[in-house]
């Protein structure tokens, strides 16, 4: 099965499943991957979390039977609701009536599709990239948590999640943090200061961190990475936008057609002295890798 098919066979379960328990880490292994890198693609290529994703759909779903005229709390139940208000308010916030009134001959709703993936070529530039093998890594910084296991896009995604990450980096520059991890460098790669995205069945982290072998300061957490590919990507642009906009072409264009597949939790973004706002600032993303059976 092909990367495409692999998650369009994910988003079957899925469907298959809304109106019952979904096991994310049953949809993530049709994509061959681990249920924090579905979420995190996931999030990428839909443009949304998938926790979001099923809610819409389950509303829809559920849209679509009350339009049939079948019982406000039976359709409640079937999709999750603990009770009918609940259900009420939040239909009422997807679609502007009361599911009373959905079931009433004409009534206009506007439901939210199913997701179907495809490999769309376009006339972008080519993503410039290369593969790494790259020893275990010893990453020390500060983290941030951005959130449980509940579908979150990764932060970069949203407006709200990059204001936090500029004042993550703003507050970790005045306070001196960033020039303190610059003095634990030592010739470790990836050479620069680096952001950390950890993304597990858990949770999402995030970490401005160096590498290095150096002994950690007691304020500083640690991140060990193990051995392995990794498929660096060139960036081009100010970080505030070139970051994500790379990140989502990996996601869309390289994955699909590489005959690579996502063999860890982690990304790192590495990030050289320079004007982070230019339009000709230069950074890299690292992403760890494995061959794809049969590709």
């Amino acid at each position: 099965m092909g990367w495409i098919e692999g998650l369009n066979a994910s988003v079957d379960y899925i469907e298959e499943h809304l109106d019952g328990d979904i096991d994310i880490a049953r949809a993530a292994s049709f994509a061959s991957c681990t249920e924090g890198q579905f979420r995190r693609m996931f999030s990428y290529l839909a443009g949304m979390g998938l926790a979001e994703y099923v809610r819409k759909r389950r509303l829809s779903c559920a849209a679509l039977d009350l339009s049939r005229g079948e019982r406000v709390l039976d359709v409640a139940v079937r999709y999750g609701y603990s009770s009918p208000t609940a259900f009420n308010r939040a239909f009422q916030e997807a679609f502007g009536v009361s599911p009373s009134e959905a079931r009433c001959p004409g009534a206009s709703l506007l439901v939210f599709p199913r997701c179907t993936f495809a490999l769309t070529v376009t006339g972008a530039e080519p993503l410039s990239w290369r593969v790494v093998p790259q020893p275990g890594m010893r990453l020390v910084g500060i983290t941030a948590f951005c959130g449980g296991a509940q579908g979150n896009p990764l932060v970069q995604m949203s407006s709200s999640g990059r204001e936090g990450l500029r004042n993550l980096w703003e507050s970790a520059s005045q306070d001196g943090v960033i020039e303190q991890l610059i003095a634990l460098t030592d010739g470790s790669e990836p050479q620069g200061i680096l952001g950390v995205n950890v993304c597990k069945d858990d949770g999402q982290s995030y970490q401005i961190a160096v590498a290095s072998s150096r002994e950690a300061p007691a304020w500083a957490d640690e991140i060990h990475v193990p051995s392995g590919l990794w498929a660096v990507f060139d960036c081009t642009g100010p970080c505030s936008t070139a970051t994500a906009e790379h990140y989502r072409r990996v996601y869309s264009e390289w994955l699909p057609s590489s005959g690579y597949g996502l063999s860890g939790d982690v990304s790192i973004e590495v990030y050289p002295q320079g004007d982070f706002s230019s339009t000709s600032y230069r950074s890299e993303i690292w992403m760890p890798i494995s061959k794809r059976s049969g590709a």
